[in-house]
């Protein structure tokens, strides 16, 4: 990867100020949980009505890797990110209707224009 593409992806998924009201909370995948736990809890406090979780099988293995942390709680039989990020929100009080889950994409960049594309066929404004 180019160092822009790496500046883009970065300044994308790492915010370094307090979070603000918006329209969806984004995820993109991964395989912990503090993620989604933590999204659960901007989702309770009226951050924003709907969250996208987002993403499928690691691009390297074509595969979902695995719960990282926290098995004893999360430990369904996922296949994507994107099934893992949406058990451990419902487990964490985020009704189903809330959210709108993306499965497809296999790496961070297909993640944010698929999640896009999905918002973009729904007819949700953003």
């Amino acid at each position: 990867m180019t160092s822009q593409i790496i500046k883009d992806i970065t300044d994308f998924i790492f915010v370094d100020h307090m979070p603000q009201k918006s329209d969806v909370i984004f995820l993109p995948g991964g395989s912990h949980p503090a993620q989604p736990e933590y999204a659960a809890e901007l989702y309770k406090n009226g951050f924003a009505p709907l969250i996208i979780p987002s993403g499928g099988v690691d691009i390297k293995n074509d595969k979902w890797p695995g719960v990282r942390e926290k098995s004893d709680i999360y430990n369904d039989n996922y296949q994507s990110d994107c099934d893992f990020f949406t058990d451990v929100l419902v487990k964490n009080g985020v009704p189903t209707e809330a959210i709108i889950g993306e499965n497809k994409s296999r790496y961070t960049r297909e993640n944010a224009f698929l999640s896009r594309k999905l918002v973009d066929e729904k007819k949700i404004s953003l």
